[in-house]
């Protein structure tokens, strides 16, 4: 596993997130082109342990927990703007 990105607070933008969610999401061996703000996090080619991961690494960089059966009908777009929402708050 990659080292994380360190981000604070002033720095969790939307930018920020859509970056290191593709960071972590090509870590993971997903093809770079599928990455899209539209794409659904269940329409990736990842199993179930890698979107652990990718939770893990979510909690870990913004400090957001996201329970794996509420990212069924997710889109990468729709889990940036959960994090960002859940950051501020």
């Amino acid at each position: 596993m990659e080292a994380q990105t360190s981000v604070t607070p002033e720095t969790v933008t939307p930018e920020t997130v859509q970056n290191f969610l593709r960071t972590e999401l090509i870590d993971l061996g997903v093809e770079e082109d599928m990455i899209t703000v539209d794409t659904k996090i269940d329409a990736l080619d990842i199993d179930s342990l890698d979107v652990a991961d990718l939770m893990v690494s979510v909690k870990t960089a913004f400090g957001v927990v996201i329970p794996r059966a509420e990212l069924a009908e997710v889109s990468i777009g729709g889990l940036v703007d959960r994090i960002l929402a859940e950051n501020a708050g």
